[in-house]
C-alpha cells in the first residue's frame, strides 16, 4: 500500500495510528500530509481521519486494497466494511454499488436500513445474506456482523439467540464498533439471564 489513497485505507482501517507506524508504513509522509490536508486530524503523535467511516468513500477504497492486504489483516477490513456500512445507513447514504465483498456490505447496509426502520424480520434477512456471501467467499464472520445481527435477533424474538449472538462477537471484537454494540446488548439482556 502506498500513496494518498493507501495512506487513507490505513488510518481507516487502524481508526489511529502513531506516528511511528506511520513513518515505518510510509517514508514519504510529508506530500500525503499535504495531499490529505483537512482530512487528517493530528493529534500529538497520533493520526486519524476527520471524517467518519462510510461506504462512500470507503468501498473503493476496500476494493482497491483488500485484495493487497496480507491475510492477516484482512479480517480488519471487512470488520470496518460492515461498520461502514451501519454507519452508511445510520447517515442515510446511497446503497453501495459493486461486485464481491460490496455485495455483502450491500446486503449489511440494507440489513441495518431494516433494523433501524426496527423491521427486525428484514435486517434479519439482509444480514443473512451478508453473512451467506461471507460464508460463500470462505471468509470467517466478522464480529461486527455478528453484533448487528444479534441486534435484529433480539428485537425479532426477545430473548432468543441475540444473546448468545452478542457473546460471540464480543469473544471475537477486533473494533470498539463491535465491541461497543455486543457489549450493549448484553448489558440490556442481562436481567433476561437465568441467575443474574
Amino acid at each position: 500500500m502506498e500513496g494518498v489513497e493507501g495512506f487513507r485505507f490505513f488510518l481507516a482501517l487502524k481508526g489511529e495510528a502513531s506516528r511511528e507506524e506511520v513513518r515505518a508504513l510510509f517514508p514519504a509522509l510529508a506530500p500525503l500530509l499535504k495531499a490529505l490536508g483537512e482530512e487528517l486530524l493530528i493529534q500529538g503523535e497520533t493520526f486519524r481521519l476527520e471524517h467518519p467511516l462510510r461506504l462512500s468513500w470507503f468501498a473503493p477504497l476496500f476494493q482497491a486494497f483488500y485484495p493487497l492486504l496480507p491475510e492477516k489483516e484482512r479480517p480488519l477490513a471487512l470488520e470496518r466494511l460492515v461498520e461502514a456500512a451501519f454507519a452508511s445507513a445510520e447517515a442515510g447514504e446511497e446503497l453501495v454499488e459493486g461486485e464481491g465483498l460490496l455485495k455483502a456490505a450491500r446486503a449489511f447496509q440494507e440489513g441495518s436500513l431494516a433494523l433501524l426502520r426496527q423491521d427486525a424480520k428484514a435486517a434479519l434477512h439482509r444480514y443473512g445474506e451478508g453473512l451467506g456471501l461471507l460464508e460463500k467467499a470462505g471468509l470467517p464472520f466478522p464480529a461486527s456482523a455478528l453484533a448487528l445481527l444479534a441486534l435484529a435477533q433480539e428485537a425479532f424474538r426477545p430473548g432468543g439467540k441475540g444473546r448468545e449472538t452478542a457473546k460471540k462477537a464480543l469473544a471475537r471484537a477486533k473494533t470498539p464498533f463491535a465491541e461497543r454494540v455486543a457489549a450493549r446488548l448484553l448489558q440490556a439482556t442481562k436481567a433476561e439471564e437465568p441467575n443474574a
